[in-house]
């Protein structure tokens, strides 16, 4: 169901859930960064924290017989994402309805449903491509095998995480998956098929590449597990409200959520630049 429904009385309780539907569906598979977040909800906070825990030091040293261990302190951190307004609304008015046969409304909808996640994804996309850890791709304007070798490497040689498929991530834009689309492995041929995302177009050099034409060109985001994370205070959804005139003409539907996303761990992240 919406989220802000302000017109019982003058709409249909079923053309209400239907709307909110149209919204839902017509954005399925447009927002492919929350498949990779750390998502925490905190309904009507202000700000949301995420704790990051540093990892102990090694133990080198052999115990002593008869002798108990010291404890060792725990260090953790905390990055604080504060969760900012986001939405947007269109107005279809009851003679573009009437004029085509209803479609207007449920243009209306797909057509806010489609916004709300590909402006998730792209809110997400953005904090991630501020990440600090930049290096040049080895031919300007080419993505190239070399380049993705060289960020696994990196992030293999800081020992951050996979994700549970046992691969990174890395996020293109169609024109980067081209320069790679003969040497990658075709998802459907990847053993793991069930882990499978959408956008995922293949495997290679230890990343899992999603092909997202949201993409920044030029840059190609590589990252791990516990990278970005996502601070909801209200879960952006489906809005329907007024009418507002004298007449009952016009009923805005629109998308509204409190939300934000940011970096977790930066050394979790590798930019390739230039590709």
């Amino acid at each position: 169901m919406a989220n802000v429904v302000t017109t019982a009385a003058t709409l249909d309780d079923s053309l209400i859930t239907l709307i909110d539907q149209e919204v839902m569906v017509s954005g399925v598979g447009r927002n492919r960064i929350d498949n990779f977040v750390e998502t925490k909800v905190n309904i009507g906070a202000k700000s949301i924290d995420f704790t990051i825990y540093s990892k102990l030091d090694l133990a080198t040293t052999a115990l002593t017989d008869g002798t108990d261990v010291d404890a060792v302190a725990m260090a953790d951190a905390s990055v604080t994402l504060t969760p900012k307004e986001y939405g947007r609304v269109v107005t279809p008015t009851k003679l573009a309805n009437l004029q085509t046969g209803g479609k207007a409304d449920r243009a209306g909808a797909k057509l806010v449903g489609i916004n709300l996640q590909e402006t998730m994804n792209k809110l997400g996309l953005n904090a991630l491509e501020a990440g600090t850890n930049t290096t040049a791709a080895g031919t300007s304007g080419t993505l190239a095998v070399t380049d993705l070798r060289g960020a696994y490497e990196r992030l293999a040689t800081a020992n951050i995480p996979t994700f549970v498929n046992g691969l990174y991530v890395a996020f293109l834009n169609p024109a980067q998956v081209t320069d790679i689309k003969d040497d990658f492995i075709d998802i459907a041929k990847y053993t793991n098929l069930g882990e499978a995302v959408s956008g995922a177009v293949g495997v290679l050099e230890g990343f899992m590449i999603v092909q997202d034409p949201q993409v920044t060109a030029g840059k190609v985001s590589c990252f791990g597990m516990g990278a970005l994370g996502k601070a909801v205070s209200m879960e952006a959804g489906t809005t329907i409200t007024g009418p507002f005139d004298k007449l009952g003409r016009m009923v805005n539907l629109g998308w509204y959520g409190v939300v934000e996303y940011g970096i977790i761990d930066d050394n979790a992240i590798e930019i390739i630049t230039g590709a």
